[in-house]
């Protein structure tokens, strides 16, 4: 199984294809797709994707936290990134659009605030992975809510490569 990256099931947000492409891990990204076609997501097939990614050099589960102080405490969010490597974060969505939007957020602050790593790490571009046989999220829809709402509301600025991959 080998999952073609077609320019017509990406879209490019801010250079991130171009940064993908610079640092050589395009293809790589195929076989992330592979990983997921074949296991499944969540952290139960974390060990059985490690197989696929770990040959290539990608991290699995990279944690980040979120904080605010508040006049009482100090308010954390934990989360994590599908994968990592050379300052590309990748994240996998196969549920629901919001939840797509919940993980280009955390691209974006990561990208703006590399503290929030648990590890000396940065966020260059990001890549959000979106198998063909779901109803949502998908590419099109992903595009109009960072133009229309991320970009324009919330200074959105990640450079963002998405893919719907096939999934067969």
């Amino acid at each position: 199984m080998s999952s073609k990256l077609r320019r017509e099931d990406t879209w490019s947000f801010n250079g991130g294809r171009d940064i993908i492409e610079e640092k050589g891990l395009k293809e790589e990204l195929s076989t992330i797709a592979d990983a997921y076609i074949e296991h499944g997501g969540g952290n139960q097939n974390l060990t059985d994707r490690r197989e696929y990614l770990e040959p290539l050099g990608w991290d699995q589960e990279v944690s980040v936290t979120f904080e605010t102080n508040t006049k009482d405490d100090v308010l954390s969010r934990r989360a994590s990134f599908d994968a990592y490597k050379d300052s590309v974060i990748v994240e996998h969505e196969r549920g629901e659009q919001m939840r797509a939007n919940w993980h280009l957020l955390k691209m974006e602050i990561a990208h703006r605030e590399p503290a929030v790593f648990s590890q000396n790490y940065t966020a260059d571009a990001g890549v959000l992975l979106i198998p063909a046989y779901v109803n949502y999220p998908t590419l099109g829809r992903t595009e109009t809510d960072v133009q229309a709402v991320l970009e324009q509301h919330f200074d959105f600025s990640i450079p963002l490569l998405v893919w719907q991959y096939p999934d067969e």
